[in-house]
């Protein structure tokens, strides 16, 4: 991935202060273009390996924004530190185990209001322990991503993915494009599941027709 940034995290040149209450997406997208840089590589740089396309480090944005985390903490709606904060309940697991089973966890829930204990459903359902309490004890997040995974893109948004699905473009390429030429803000793993889900309505021949354009890019 070539790039005009140097090889450590540094200052940009043009230094732009965040927007009270702005997604931090928006901010890289305007930090980017302020400094002749394509958004979605500043947020891959940001995001660092592994997880190129997850969210940016709050940590690196301050380095090359000039603006302390503190501050980026502050203004952005959708920033944390990672200094601490908010720590996952230490009985419960980091990510939501039920991310793609949220009829198991309202079913063990189901269970546990008769008495079962937490062994007893672990055994049953052939889970951890630690992931029935997580059903038990974090129903609202379970529900939460349920919404955010079942209808990750709707409206405009929509009927954009489904234009760039029909042009044969795979997921990093529809996310990149958001990024870079759009103001919309979706995670990778939202686009991603609404591709199964737009193959899923396919019929066989073509699904297979979608498979062999993408396999092409």
């Amino acid at each position: 991935m070539n790039s005009e940034l140097p090889p450590q995290f540094a200052p940009l040149p043009v230094r732009l202060r965040p927007y009270l209450g702005e997604s931090t997406d928006c901010y890289i997208r305007r930090l980017a273009r302020a400094n002749h840089l394509k958004p979605s590589f500043l947020h891959c740089y940001l995001s660092g390996p592994p997880l190129w396309f997850g969210k940016p480090l709050l940590e690196h944005l301050a380095t090359v924004s000039g603006h302390p985390p503190e501050a980026l903490e502050h203004a952005l709606a959708d920033a944390d530190s990672r200094r601490g904060k908010n720590k996952p309940h230490p009985r419960l697991p980091r990510k939501n185990p039920f991310a793609w089973r949220h009829d198991l966890a309202r079913l063990i829930t189901q269970e546990a209001l008769k008495g079962v204990q937490i062994r007893t459903l672990a055994k049953c359902y052939n889970v951890r322990c630690r992931d029935v309490r997580f059903a038990l004890e974090a129903p609202s997040k379970i529900t939460a991503e349920a919404s955010e995974l079942t209808d990750p893109v709707r409206g405009e948004l929509a009927d954009l993915v489904e234009n760039m699905i029909g042009r044969g473009l795979n997921g990093r390429q529809i996310w990149t494009e958001l990024m870079d030429r759009h103001e919309y803000s979706i995670t990778y793993g939202s686009i991603r599941h609404y591709i199964r889900y737009a193959r899923s309505r396919m019929t066989p021949a073509q699904d297979k027709q979608e498979a062999d354009r993408s396999a092409s890019y």
